[in-house]
């Protein structure tokens, strides 16, 4: 995949792939002097200062395609000053009312079923434990070198604003569009142009009648806390987090734990890692490997 992504004859790279096999293409690209649109989370969560340092010093650069980010690299075209705060949109999944209880009995079936995106197995089921969000903090962390300070998180179940940027003078500005990836997919390929779509809804203002929002009541959603957490702490942290949650959401998938048990066990295996400040790739490579065995050997 590297040698696709530096070719001479490539001018855009799509990263689409799913954990961190997105890494080394990423990276082979950027040192190419590509534009990669970004469409795995694990590249920037895991190797974030990586990631952007080599982007910087290459030149090339990062274009994101996940609909919230988009919305955010929407909202600050031409603006000189930084964000005051951003505010990424979370729909809440298909249990964001359920209570503790009922958390713990959620099936396979019922974690799939998604209220309003269709998207693969693993990001369904982190959506519905709300770690993508927090993985999507990292990644707006990163990419527009906002503090974690400044980054806040709605409820916000109509799915219609994607996310909101507000400037030192107090004005907000929001992307609003149909949830539909190919718009922000359509964004990143055709980008500095918008292109018409026939095949893309618009939005009926008939129709909506009201705009909800509402916090994150985080002490159901462990998830969203432990990768904002590892986050903040920065180093080999987020590569753990990613390597404990995409392993234990595979148990659960194969219905050997249940819902709950997912952050459970990504906060015990956080809080055993030795975290590394600063690391290489390769020892980012190394806590991703440390995490997954842990985790695999709870449960031979």
């Amino acid at each position: 995949m590297e040698q696709i992504a530096s070719h001479p004859d490539v001018d855009l790279v799509i990263i689409a792939t799913s954990g961190k096999a997105g890494l080394y293409p990423t990276l082979a690209a950027l040192k190419a002097g590509k534009t990669v649109a970004l469409a795995n989370k694990e590249v920037l969560v895991m190797a974030g200062e990586i990631i952007v340092r080599e982007a910087k010093s290459y030149q090339a650069q990062i274009l994101p395609i996940d609909s919230e980010l988009s919305a955010i690299w929407q909202c600050l075209q031409g603006e000189e000053n930084k964000p005051q705060r951003i505010f990424l949109t979370a729909s809440g999944g298909p249990f964001y009312h359920y209570s503790q209880p009922e958390l713990r009995k959620v099936t396979v079936e019922q974690a799939l079923h998604h209220p309003t995106w269709k998207m693969g197995r693993k990001i369904t089921i982190d959506s519905a434990t709300l770690l993508n969000k927090g993985a999507e903090a990292i990644e707006a962390h990163w990419l527009f070198a906002i503090p974690f300070e400044s980054i806040e998180i709605l409820i916000h179940p109509q799915s219609i604003i994607h996310s909101m940027v507000e400037f030192m003078d107090g004005s907000i500005k929001a992307q609003l569009s149909f949830p539909d990836m190919r718009l922000p997919i359509q964004y990143a390929l055709c980008y500095p142009e918008r292109l018409p779509n026939s095949e893309l809804p618009c939005l009926n203002w008939n129709k909506i009648q009201s705009l909800n929002f509402e916090p994150v009541e985080q002490n159901r959603f462990p998830c969203l806390k432990l990768a904002l957490d590892a986050g903040k702490q920065g180093g080999t942290y987020p590569a753990v987090l990613c390597a404990a949650d995409e392993v234990a959401v595979g148990l659960f998938l194969n219905k050997r734990i249940s819902f709950t048990d997912i952050a459970r066990i990504v906060q015990e295996t956080l809080e055993q890692h030795r975290g590394i400040a600063q690391p290489s790739l390769e020892e980012i490579l190394v806590a991703d490997a440390w995490a997954r065995e842990y985790v695999e050997r709870l449960f031979i």
